[in-house]
Protein backbone atom coordinates (compact mmCIF):
# COMPACT_ATOMS: atom_id res chain seq x y z
CA UNK A 1 0.00 0.00 0.00
CA UNK A 2 2.74 2.32 0.84
CA UNK A 3 4.56 1.70 -2.52
CA UNK A 4 1.31 2.65 -3.96
CA UNK A 5 0.96 5.60 -2.49
CA UNK A 6 4.19 6.71 -3.34
CA UNK A 7 4.15 5.75 -6.34
CA UNK A 8 1.05 7.94 -7.34
CA UNK A 9 2.52 10.80 -4.71
CA UNK A 10 5.41 10.82 -7.79
CA UNK A 11 3.41 10.83 -10.83
CA UNK A 12 1.42 13.69 -9.04
CA UNK A 13 5.07 15.79 -8.30
CA UNK A 14 6.24 14.94 -12.14
CA UNK A 15 2.43 16.14 -13.45
CA UNK A 16 2.45 19.24 -11.61
CA UNK A 17 6.40 19.99 -12.70
CA UNK A 18 5.32 19.49 -16.51
CA UNK A 19 2.29 21.82 -16.32
CA UNK A 20 4.26 24.81 -14.09
CA UNK A 21 7.15 24.45 -17.15
CA UNK A 22 4.33 24.52 -20.05
CA UNK A 23 4.29 28.00 -21.10
CA UNK A 24 0.66 28.75 -22.30
CA UNK A 25 0.82 31.39 -25.09
CA UNK A 26 -2.45 33.40 -25.07
CA UNK A 27 -4.60 33.71 -28.55
CA UNK A 28 -3.30 36.81 -30.61
CA UNK A 29 -5.53 40.16 -30.10
CA UNK A 30 -7.07 40.67 -33.27
CA UNK A 31 -6.21 44.62 -34.66
CA UNK A 32 -8.68 46.95 -36.12
CA UNK A 33 -8.71 46.03 -39.63
CA UNK A 34 -9.01 49.92 -41.42
CA UNK A 35 -9.68 50.00 -45.27
CA UNK A 36 -6.94 52.93 -46.94
CA UNK A 37 -8.24 54.16 -50.24
CA UNK A 38 -7.88 57.40 -51.82
CA UNK A 39 -9.00 58.19 -55.36
CA UNK A 40 -10.29 61.14 -57.85
CA UNK A 41 -9.07 63.14 -60.49
CA UNK A 42 -6.92 66.26 -60.50
CA UNK A 43 -6.69 69.10 -63.69
CA UNK A 44 -3.52 69.07 -65.00
CA UNK A 45 -1.92 71.59 -67.71
CA UNK A 46 -2.65 68.50 -70.34
CA UNK A 47 -6.07 67.60 -68.64
CA UNK A 48 -7.34 65.76 -65.85
CA UNK A 49 -5.41 62.89 -64.24
CA UNK A 50 -6.91 60.31 -62.37
CA UNK A 51 -5.14 59.08 -58.82
CA UNK A 52 -5.40 55.88 -56.79
CA UNK A 53 -3.53 55.79 -53.50
CA UNK A 54 -3.91 52.66 -51.53
CA UNK A 55 -0.66 51.41 -49.89
CA UNK A 56 -0.61 53.01 -46.60
CA UNK A 57 -2.29 54.87 -44.11
CA UNK A 58 -0.96 57.06 -41.12
CA UNK A 59 -2.24 59.04 -38.62
CA UNK A 60 -1.45 61.82 -36.16
CA UNK A 61 -2.35 64.71 -34.40
CA UNK A 62 -0.85 68.37 -33.31
CA UNK A 63 -2.30 69.31 -29.93
CA UNK A 64 -1.70 72.47 -27.30
CA UNK A 65 -1.72 71.53 -24.29
CA UNK A 66 -2.89 74.43 -21.63
CA UNK A 67 -3.59 74.75 -17.93
CA UNK A 68 -5.31 77.64 -18.09
CA UNK A 69 -7.33 77.76 -21.39
CA UNK A 70 -9.14 75.26 -23.59
CA UNK A 71 -6.89 72.65 -25.02
CA UNK A 72 -7.06 72.05 -28.36
CA UNK A 73 -6.18 69.64 -31.40
CA UNK A 74 -5.71 68.43 -35.04
CA UNK A 75 -6.15 65.16 -36.22
CA UNK A 76 -4.83 63.82 -39.51
CA UNK A 77 -4.56 61.08 -41.96
CA UNK A 78 -2.55 60.36 -44.73
CA UNK A 79 -3.13 57.94 -47.34
CA UNK A 80 0.24 57.36 -49.46
CA UNK A 81 2.17 55.25 -52.08
CA UNK A 82 4.34 52.33 -51.70
CA UNK A 83 7.29 55.12 -51.87
CA UNK A 84 5.68 56.97 -48.74
CA UNK A 85 6.54 60.25 -50.96
CA UNK A 86 3.24 60.85 -52.70
CA UNK A 87 -0.34 61.20 -51.36
CA UNK A 88 -3.20 63.08 -49.43
CA UNK A 89 -3.85 64.12 -46.45
CA UNK A 90 -6.98 65.19 -44.74
CA UNK A 91 -6.75 67.08 -41.21
CA UNK A 92 -9.61 67.66 -39.31
CA UNK A 93 -9.59 71.12 -37.07
CA UNK A 94 -10.21 71.76 -34.21
CA UNK A 95 -11.39 69.66 -31.11
CA UNK A 96 -11.92 71.82 -27.83
CA UNK A 97 -11.44 70.84 -24.30
CA UNK A 98 -10.39 70.94 -20.42
CA UNK A 99 -7.34 69.32 -19.62
CA UNK A 100 -6.86 67.69 -16.67
CA UNK A 101 -3.69 66.16 -16.89
CA UNK A 102 -3.90 63.01 -19.70
CA UNK A 103 -2.87 65.51 -22.52
CA UNK A 104 -5.89 64.44 -24.72
CA UNK A 105 -9.50 64.82 -24.82
CA UNK A 106 -11.94 62.15 -23.41
CA UNK A 107 -12.90 59.29 -25.68
CA UNK A 108 -16.63 60.17 -25.75
CA UNK A 109 -16.09 64.06 -26.49
CA UNK A 110 -13.53 62.85 -29.33
CA UNK A 111 -15.90 60.30 -31.08
CA UNK A 112 -18.96 63.27 -30.50
CA UNK A 113 -16.43 65.71 -32.56
CA UNK A 114 -16.17 63.32 -35.56
CA UNK A 115 -19.87 62.21 -35.25
CA UNK A 116 -21.09 65.76 -35.54
CA UNK A 117 -19.11 66.44 -38.80
CA UNK A 118 -21.51 63.86 -40.35
CA UNK A 119 -24.54 66.19 -40.12
CA UNK A 120 -22.96 68.88 -40.33
CA UNK A 121 -20.15 69.15 -43.27
CA UNK A 122 -17.00 70.87 -42.57
CA UNK A 123 -15.69 73.80 -44.58
CA UNK A 124 -12.43 73.68 -45.80
CA UNK A 125 -10.34 75.63 -43.04
CA UNK A 126 -7.50 77.74 -44.66
CA UNK A 127 -6.61 79.63 -41.44
CA UNK A 128 -5.26 77.53 -38.15
CA UNK A 129 -7.68 79.17 -36.01
CA UNK A 130 -10.76 78.39 -38.25
CA UNK A 131 -12.61 75.04 -37.71
CA UNK A 132 -13.17 72.66 -40.44
CA UNK A 133 -11.07 70.54 -42.74
CA UNK A 134 -7.77 70.63 -44.67
CA UNK A 135 -6.68 68.91 -48.01
CA UNK A 136 -2.84 68.46 -48.45
CA UNK A 137 -1.94 66.47 -52.00
CA UNK A 138 2.15 65.81 -51.86
CA UNK A 139 2.34 65.14 -56.06
CA UNK A 140 5.21 63.47 -57.89
CA UNK A 141 7.56 66.21 -57.59
CA UNK A 142 7.40 66.33 -53.73
CA UNK A 143 5.43 69.69 -53.75
CA UNK A 144 2.33 69.84 -51.31
CA UNK A 145 -1.05 71.48 -52.61
CA UNK A 146 -3.29 72.89 -50.14
CA UNK A 147 -7.17 73.63 -50.03
CA UNK A 148 -8.39 76.63 -51.20
CA UNK A 149 -11.52 78.20 -50.33
CA UNK A 150 -11.82 80.19 -53.78
CA UNK A 151 -14.80 79.06 -56.11
CA UNK A 152 -12.89 78.58 -59.13
CA UNK A 153 -13.77 74.91 -58.68
CA UNK A 154 -16.50 72.93 -57.28
CA UNK A 155 -16.25 72.89 -53.27
CA UNK A 156 -17.63 70.82 -50.79
CA UNK A 157 -16.80 68.23 -48.56
CA UNK A 158 -18.90 65.33 -47.20
CA UNK A 159 -18.67 62.36 -44.37
CA UNK A 160 -20.73 59.23 -45.51
CA UNK A 161 -19.86 57.33 -41.91
CA UNK A 162 -17.96 57.34 -39.25
CA UNK A 163 -17.28 54.37 -37.24
CA UNK A 164 -15.66 53.99 -33.85
CA UNK A 165 -13.06 50.46 -33.48
CA UNK A 166 -10.60 50.21 -30.81
CA UNK A 167 -7.71 47.71 -30.50
CA UNK A 168 -3.96 47.47 -28.15
CA UNK A 169 -2.97 50.27 -31.19
CA UNK A 170 -5.37 52.37 -29.60
CA UNK A 171 -9.06 53.84 -31.04
CA UNK A 172 -10.21 54.85 -34.11
CA UNK A 173 -12.69 56.54 -35.85
CA UNK A 174 -12.98 55.56 -39.57
CA UNK A 175 -14.45 57.44 -42.27
CA UNK A 176 -15.96 57.26 -45.63
CA UNK A 177 -15.67 60.50 -47.62
CA UNK A 178 -16.39 62.39 -50.42
CA UNK A 179 -15.17 65.62 -51.57
CA UNK A 180 -13.95 68.08 -54.54
CA UNK A 181 -12.26 71.56 -54.06
CA UNK A 182 -9.57 73.93 -55.70
CA UNK A 183 -5.74 72.88 -54.57
CA UNK A 184 -3.06 75.92 -54.42
CA UNK A 185 0.89 75.80 -54.63
CA UNK A 186 3.62 78.28 -55.49
CA UNK A 187 6.42 76.16 -56.26
CA UNK A 188 5.33 76.13 -60.15
CA UNK A 189 4.43 79.76 -60.72
CA UNK A 190 1.63 81.42 -61.20
CA UNK A 191 0.54 79.31 -64.36
CA UNK A 192 0.67 76.50 -62.79
CA UNK A 193 -0.84 77.72 -59.22
CA UNK A 194 -3.90 76.42 -58.68
CA UNK A 195 -5.94 72.62 -59.87
CA UNK A 196 -9.20 71.38 -59.18
CA UNK A 197 -9.43 67.88 -57.51
CA UNK A 198 -12.59 66.43 -57.88
CA UNK A 199 -14.45 63.18 -57.50
CA UNK A 200 -12.04 62.28 -54.49
CA UNK A 201 -13.20 59.41 -52.35
CA UNK A 202 -10.96 58.64 -49.40
CA UNK A 203 -11.39 55.89 -46.84
CA UNK A 204 -9.42 55.86 -43.88
CA UNK A 205 -9.34 56.88 -40.22
CA UNK A 206 -8.24 59.15 -37.23
CA UNK A 207 -6.68 58.13 -34.04
CA UNK A 208 -6.77 59.06 -30.54
CA UNK A 209 -2.97 60.12 -29.47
Amino acid sequence: MKKTLLSGSLVAILGITACTDHEIIPPPVPLVDIECLCEGSIETLTGDSTFTYDDTCTYSSTKTISTTTLSDAQYQTQMLNSGMNEGFEIEMRNLYWTDEGSNQPTSTDWQAFFNNAVTNSPNYSTNPVDDGVVIRWTDQNNKVWVSDTTIDCISNFTYNLFTYDSDTTGEYMEFDAVFNCRMINSDYGVIDSARCLTNAHMKSAFRLD
